[in-house]
């Protein structure tokens, strides 16, 4: 208290220490003369990601979402964004996605100075190669560099990967991520089978099958007539009654005369009021 007492009268020094900003990761590219042709535009963008992408090793860093714009000659401006599933300073990579994307960049009346922005950065440590290993699953930098290909073609949401929840209800079982780094929570319930194509809502069917717990002779579904000829079950799942209220549901494997595979399922009892109903959940291969 009295050194700063002293340093607000005067009678001590004070040092000051200015908060220093961080230089953002953009790289500039003046024009001598207007660019007007995708020729000239791609060997601008070029150059500019080899400068930047130099740095970003140099720091051991890497982009998740860069710009490209465009100032032109009538004071107007253009661009396009890329994304990364994971940290990335590979230039022709990264060339690459901005390329898809090139036919959205008007160049006008022409452009008079470039500018790349990498808008998101993150840590990008190289990973530790061993001896006699040929692959290293989702860490694999190809399979990150072939997700950045479809997803900045088809949108960011066009990838995802299914990890498993600690939830006996189908619906809540799985949940979506595009994270390629994220790690599950638990591990897949293998102990009996489950379909690859699971529907997000159960669909009504009619059914004919014996009482109270045999399988179903027949089924139908969008007003098709399945007839089956093997089935196994049932598989009592029980509602999650500190989540939601509700009746349990038995479900049976199911494959018909064309060796098509189902996930059925009767929700409640067998009763003379017939307040039970059938359901399609899944698909299998």
């Amino acid at each position: 208290i009295i050194q700063r007492l002293n340093q607000a009268l005067g009678t001590e020094q004070e040092f000051i220490q200015p908060v220093c900003t961080p230089e953002p990761y953009m790289e500039r590219l003046p024009c001598p003369e207007s660019i007007l042709g995708l020729q000239g535009i791609e060997l601008a963008l070029q150059r500019l990601l080899e400068q930047l992408c130099n740095r970003l090793r140099k720091e051991g860093k890497g982009l998740r979402t860069a710009s490209f714009r465009g100032y032109r000659t009538d004071n107007k401006t253009t661009g396009i964004q890329i994304s990364t599933a994971r940290p990335s300073n590979n230039a022709d990579h990264l060339f690459r996605l901005f390329q898809l994307k090139l036919s959205a960049f008007e160049p006008g009346l022409g452009i008079e100075l470039f500018l790349l922005e990498a808008t998101t950065i993150e840590k990008n440590a190289p990973m530790q190669e061993g001896f006699w290993k040929e692959s290293s699953g989702l860490q694999n930098y190809k399979i990150a560099e072939l997700i950045d290909r479809i997803s900045n073609k088809m949108g960011a949401c066009s990838i995802y990967r299914y990890l498993p929840e600690e939830h006996y209800w189908p619906e809540r079982s799985v949940r979506k991520t595009s994270s390629l780094h994220e790690m599950p929570s638990t591990g897949w319930i293998s102990a009996r089978p489950r379909p690859l194509q699971l529907l997000p809502i159960p669909e009504s069917i009619e059914v004919t099958a014996p009482i109270p717990d045999y399988p179903p002779m027949l089924f139908r579904y969008k007003g098709k007539l399945h007839k089956i000829t093997r089935a196994d079950g049932p598989e009592r799942i029980e509602q999650e009654w500190w989540i939601e209220e509700g009746q349990h549901r038995d479900y049976y494997v199911v494959e018909d005369e064309e060796g098509c595979r189902y996930w059925l399922f009767r929700s409640g009892h067998y009763n003379v009021n017939k307040t039970y109903q059938w359901f399609i959940h899944g698909f299998f291969a």
